[in-house]
């Protein structure tokens, strides 16, 4: 799984250190603090699967000229396309028209990045080409680039690469501690893991209270037979690059760095209110039938769960109606005839859709193949008891699967439900859960890291963890309480 993040110019976000991720993860912090940016870096990450070549002419023939890399996948579990998924999301035409880039007449992708209009920064490298592989002799070519493809890509990810020309590495992440394979000279030590403020048992809270920014380094050895996985991603888009402050031509890329095992494109879901309100697409509703094994079944059981009114009724994911394109989902109770998931309420809507995903995923995975749930928001369109019922069965297919969860939220309700879950002898461990509550300051990512029961350490000692460095009664709930507290 992921477990760290080292982060230069993506979103709003012009530089930060996420570390700690665990199984299970929750982020949360005030509206602008990065929550939904670091979601979406996960999903990019995550979704970079598409074998090809990196290769810079300038370089050449050194061997930083040429490297393995990847880039967006055709589609993730649910069959979105990653890039035009996110753009949408932020009000845009999914289809990037203003990429420079031009397939090659080998099948290829050729970059030139430009210079800002009335601007004198330069690009950090003029162009690189983003080679396919080859095809077996006499089979189809699979791999090569069309047209349609410039239009979705503006990613490409170094998977672990043993060097990279100074031109490549933001002095951040550099600072940071972390470095190209080769370029570390003792294999036995990790790179420096800057701390930031965890809390992790009772004793570290009160000290916690008082450090909200980044603390000084430290290194923590790590056993020789484990090296650390660092991948290294590079998008060229701008509206994804910090804009502000440019200093170095790196400047005009995000740059990042996972450190941990990624899972493949066909393993991830990014579940969001756009998810909810779309219909599954073609590609996922006939590959979930067919391949997951009793899917209408399974999720006819978990949806009984959480809406204890659904007892006895039949699921199926069928035509949508009125002839649209994808597919939806339908409740047939005994006796009646079927009644779209649509017309149910949002909350029923934004479950079902969120547990056929699920469902499918956990049915993909294993240890060589571990999964990504990301979900924005679970309280949106929820009651608080249908939500601690969801969220129960969320934390229970996941126990048993290797399937990482982050969860961003602005909800008490969310956060209540996580330290009664941690009290109440959970099918996963204190240590797999974290907490984070996140917080942005001149583009700088603060970090504050709660892991397994520090969570309700805090919440006893200092109240709600969503209100750090701001007063608490700038909540209505908590000034109500008061006031009651007051009057008694």
């Amino acid at each position: 799984m992921i477990e760290r993040i080292v982060i230069h110019r993506f979103r709003g976000i012009r530089q930060g250190d996420l570390n700690h991720l665990r199984k299970f993860n929750l982020f949360i912090g005030p509206n602008n603090s990065g929550k939904t940016a670091i979601l979406e870096l996960l999903y990019l990450s995550a979704t970079s699967g598409r074998s090809v070549q990196f290769i810079r002419d300038d370089l050449l023939p050194a061997e930083t000229g040429v490297l393995k890399a990847t880039t967006s996948a055709r589609t993730d579990l649910l069959g979105y396309e990653p890039l035009p998924y996110l753009r949408q999301r932020h009000g845009k035409h999914s289809e990037w028209n203003g990429n420079p880039a031009v397939v090659t007449a080998e099948g290829g992708l050729e970059i030139n990045l430009r210079r800002l209009p009335n601007s004198d920064g330069a690009p950090p490298w003029n162009s690189f080409r983003l080679a396919a592989p080859l095809p077996d002799w006499g089979e189809q070519d699979v791999y090569a680039f069309s047209k349609e493809d410039i239009a979705r890509i503006a990613m490409f990810t170094l998977p672990q690469p043993a060097m990279l020309d100074p031109s490549m590495i933001p002095p951040a992440i550099a600072e940071a501690g972390v470095r190209p394979a080769g370029a570390a000279t003792d294999t036995t030590t990790a790179a420096p893991t800057p701390t930031t403020g965890t809390a992790t048992e009772v004793e570290d809270v009160s000290s916690a209270a008082t450090d909200t920014t980044t603390a000084a380094t430290t290194t923590e050895p790590t056993p020789a037979a484990t090296t650390p996985i660092f991948d290294w991603h590079y998008l060229w888009e701008p509206d994804w690059v910090y804009r502000w402050d440019r200093q170095q031509p790196i400047d005009r890329l995000a740059v990042w760095v996972t450190q941990g095992e990624r899972p493949q494109p066909q393993q991830v879901v990014f579940f969001s209110s756009q998810t909810a309100n779309s219909h599954f697409t073609d590609h996922f509703a006939n590959w979930a039938y067919h391949n997951v094994k009793d899917w209408h079944e399974t999720l006819a059981e978990r949806m009984a769960q959480v809406f204890p009114a659904l007892e006895g009724a039949k699921i199926e994911v069928l035509d949508t109606p009125d002839a649209q394109s994808g597919r939806t989902g339908y409740v047939r109770f005994p006796n009646r005839t079927p009644l779209a998931i649509d017309q149910f309420g949002d909350g029923a809507r934004h479950a079902f859709k969120l547990l056929a995903a699920l469902t499918a995923l956990a049915a993909t995975v294993d240890d060589d193949h571990p999964g990504l749930l990301l979900w924005e928001e679970p309280e949106v369109y929820m009651h608080a008891a249908t939500l601690n019922r969801l969220l129960r069965i969320v934390a229970d297919i996941v126990a048993q699967k290797p399937i990482q969860v982050c969860i961003t939220t602005q909800s008490l309700e969310v956060l209540a439900w996580l330290i009664l879950y941690l009290d109440q002898q959970p099918a996963m461990q204190p240590d797999q859960i974290s907490t984070f509550h996140l917080n942005l300051k001149d583009g700088q990512l603060h970090v504050r890291p709660f892991i397994g029961k520090a969570l309700g350490s805090w919440f006893d000692f200092f109240g709600d963890p969503r209100l750090i460095e701001e007063d608490e009664l700038a909540s209505p709930l908590t000034r109500l309480l008061s006031i009651r507290e007051e009057r008694e």
